[in-house]
């Protein structure tokens, strides 16, 4: 492996002697078929991908959640690999850190010298500043040589960034492309051996003649035929891609994809398994269900103002259509990887909106007779609505790429810990939910109502509502406002059937956590900023439920207090987890 670099940069720089810039670039791209190409298995990480899903989370070391001239990624990885020039000055490396993005740019307007040197410099640093889209040219330009190291010497904001950019940099490599394309299986039955890439296979250039190609030594796997067909399959779907021949690009893909899966069916994974990943990443993982349910949520909404029978009876339909596509979506991410979609940040948030939306329809079921029916389901559309239009839409910071997880979550109190922790944040935003409708209701004049018995005591109560709380609301006649005043109550009611649930499952989580701590880092507390804040979100609701009992306007300081520790559970998750450093953060 030391060897390989300069054996694969001789390689290129042979055969690059015929490379030009594609004919017809866009025409080549939509004539070139990589289906068959993304089913695919491929040797990375530990685990077998498709290599649809691999090319996707390998392209996103480089251009982030960025799609290159809006080809998808497998097409950019081969591109990258086969046509290395044509990336060199070629704005493709994502600069996720707005603050190296804006030192980088900053340092570059002040230097003269640099500007000349950089091609169209003001329309690129301009897009820069907008897409975080540079060159690898640019990165290393004279001028950023020192900002770049102050900036790397910055262990606590941006260390990692440039770092990252780094690795970005060796990630576009073609030797290193080509090396990581792990597609052949070993021989035998063991599923521990590592796979070869296809440069143990392909032909090289002879030191007496670099113009002619040999064969390498046959890999256990091959017999010297298949090998020799392979090695010619390989430089044929080479030639035709720099040559701009679809066709042929197309028949080299159709005989590849045919011989690999060939090779070892023992160990190879089984084809309904590779293209249901690469479907499952084609599709966006299925993000775009928040459209589904977004849908529901406005239905809901005019069902609840408005009291139309059939908005709230479609609302509850297409969430429960929404909840069956993102079940599915789930169930396939869990078939896919082989494990339960809680093990990083992006299975967290979406499998933890799955929760909540699977323990709204539960609630749906109990309190169908009563007056808080479909609010649940209004909650829990909300916070997957949300939970998803994030994952769609920051896939920079939720990264939904399947990986092998870290060894020290190999432990049965990820499933119990994890999952209970983040159930328990749902439900919290779905209170805050409920209160944020409950704080709009008395703010248009909504009576200062609050459910008598509240909480779980509400479902049993059989009607989610009672008489007006407060001998201040009321119409100017001095009769009840029973319509108001019944809706302040319901609302309070789910508010506190939530917050009950959630405090609990909260409390629990922590005290798992402890458990977990103490096996696997010897100490059951370290005041890691995650346990803290984890903390004051328990302290928040434990303080809400004490200050109801003595407050005179129960259901406001309920609302209030609720979304208050929405915020401090949202800060906990977001800002904890992205921006300040600690065991359980990504910062």
């Amino acid at each position: 492996m030391s060897t390989l670099p300069a054996r694969m940069l001789t390689v290129f720089l042979v055969l690059m002697g015929a490379t030009a810039t594609l004919p017809a670039q866009e025409t080549f791209v939509e004539q070139v078929n990589l289906d068959p190409l993304s089913d695919l298995a491929v040797h990375t990480g530990g685990r077998l991908n498709s290599l649809g899903s691999y090319a996707n989370s390998h392209m996103q070391q480089v251009s982030g959640p960025r799609s290159i001239g809006g080809r998808s990624q497998l097409f950019s990885y081969f591109d990258m690999m086969f046509r290395p020039e044509v990336y060199e000055d070629a704005d493709v490396i994502y600069v996720k850190n707005k603050l190296v993005r804006r030192s980088i740019i900053e340092t570059l307007n002040r230097d003269p010298a640099a500007a000349a040197r950089i091609e169209n410099f003001t329309p690129r640093m301009a897009a820069f500043e907008k897409t975080g889209l540079t060159s690898a040219q640019i990165l290393v330009d004279p001028a950023l040589i020192q900002v770049l190291g102050r900036l790397k010497a910055d262990l606590v904001r941006t260390n990692k960034a440039v770092n990252t950019l780094e690795n970005a940099t060796i990630a576009m490599k073609p030797a290193v492309l080509l090396d990581r394309l792990r597609v052949l299986p070993p021989a035998g039955e063991s599923l521990d051996e590592p796979w070869s890439s296809m440069n143990n296979v392909m032909l090289l250039p002879s030191q007496s003649d670099p113009e002619q190609l040999l064969a390498q030594p046959t890999i256990s796997s091959l017999d010297p035929a298949r090998q020799q067909q392979l090695a010619e399959q390989w430089q044929a779907l080479y030639q035709s891609w720099v040559s701009g021949d679809s066709e042929g690009v197309n028949r080299s893909i159709a005989y590849l994809t045919q011989v690999i899966p060939e090779m070892n069916p023992v160990v190879y994974p089984s084809e309904n398994r590779l293209s249901w990943e690469s479907w499952y990443f084609r599709n966006h993982q299925l993000t775009r269900v928040w459209l589904v349910y977004m849908l529901s949520v406005i239905l809901l909404l005019l069902g609840l103002v408005y009291q139309w029978k059939w908005a709230r009876w479609s609302g509850m339909g297409v969430f429960l259509i929404a909840l069956a596509l993102q079940t599915f979506g789930v169930g396939l991410r869990w078939y896919i990887s082989g494990r339960w979609p809680n093990a990083n940040m992006y299975e967290a948030v979406t499998t933890a909106a799955w929760f909540g939306s699977v323990m709204a329809v539960v609630f749906e079921l109990l309190v169908r007779r009563t007056a808080m029916r479909s609010i649940f389901a209004l909650a829990a559309g909300t916070a997957s609505m949300f939970a998803l239009m994030a994952a769609y839409y920051l896939p920079a910071y939720l990264n939904p790429n399947i990986e092998n997880m870290m060894p020290v979550l190999h432990d049965i109190w990820l499933y119990i810990h994890t999952n209970v922790i983040i159930f328990s944040y749902c439900l919290i935003f779905m209170a805050a939910v409920s209160s944020a409708l409950y704080i709009v209701n008395r703010m248009l004049g909504g009576a200062p109502a609050y459910a008598r018995v509240g909480g779980a005591g509400s479902i049993v109560l059989g009607r989610g509502a009672g008489a007006v709380t407060s001998g201040g609301a009321g119409t100017a006649a001095g009769k009840p406002s029973h319509r108001r005043a019944r809706l302040g109550e319901v609302l309070d009611g789910v508010t506190m059937l939530l917050m009950e649930l959630s405090f609990v499952l909260l409390w629990a989580g922590i005290v798992m956590g402890a458990i977990w701590a103490d096996h696997s880092w010897g100490r059951p507390w370290g005041w890691d900023p995650k346990e803290v804040f984890a903390l004051e979100t328990f302290i928040v609701f434990a303080v809400l439920v004490h200050v109801r009992l003595k407050v005179h306007d129960k259901g406001l300081w309920t609302a209030w207090l609720a979304v208050l520790g929405a915020a401090v559970m949202l800060f906990n998750w977001i800002v904890i987890n992205f921006v300040i450093s600690g065991l359980h953060s990504y910062a």
